[in-house]
């Protein structure tokens, strides 16, 4: 399915950003309280804290990603910890987080990284199931995966 793009974050995106955020935690039966001025410094600093991707479609944003960076000095290796992946109800199972994946695997070859990681719930077996068709693979303790770039 199609209907919706992917574009990096903007500064006038933060509101609905931190609105999703809040609304990831609720998923997880979390009582989180994004903060705008917080999410607006991580990503707009220089240089930036966090990297952001938004989902729209039209002009409603309907998913997001944050990444933060992440490395194994010991074998000279950046990556990317992919830190919150989100969906709104509505887009679920449409291609927006295999979208959003996508994109988030192309910023961290920009960034000349060799992996990418991302943990979930442990009840969260979906999730668990879209990462491994997207050829991660299950890490310890976890579940943790990472991807080979």
């Amino acid at each position: 399915m199609s209907g919706f793009n992917i574009r990096g974050v903007a500064p006038t995106d933060v509101p609905a950003l931190a609105s999703m955020s809040d609304a990831l935690g609720r998923f997880h039966d979390e009582t989180t309280k994004a903060d705008p001025v917080a999410l607006h410094r991580d990503l707009f600093a220089a240089p930036p804290w966090v990297w952001g991707l938004i989902a729209e479609a039209g002009a409603q944003p309907i998913g997001y990603a944050l990444m933060l960076p992440t490395a194994q000095v010991q074998h000279a290796r950046r990556g990317i910890d992919l830190h919150h992946l989100y969906v709104a109800p509505y887009w679920r199972g449409k291609g927006v987080g295999r979208a959003l994946m996508t994109n988030v695997e192309t910023h961290a070859r920009t960034l000349h990284c060799s992996y990418v990681t991302i943990g979930t719930d442990p009840q969260n077996i979906s999730a668990q199931v879209a990462y491994e068709s997207l050829g991660y693979m299950r890490r310890a303790p976890g579940p943790r995966f990472s991807k080979q770039l």
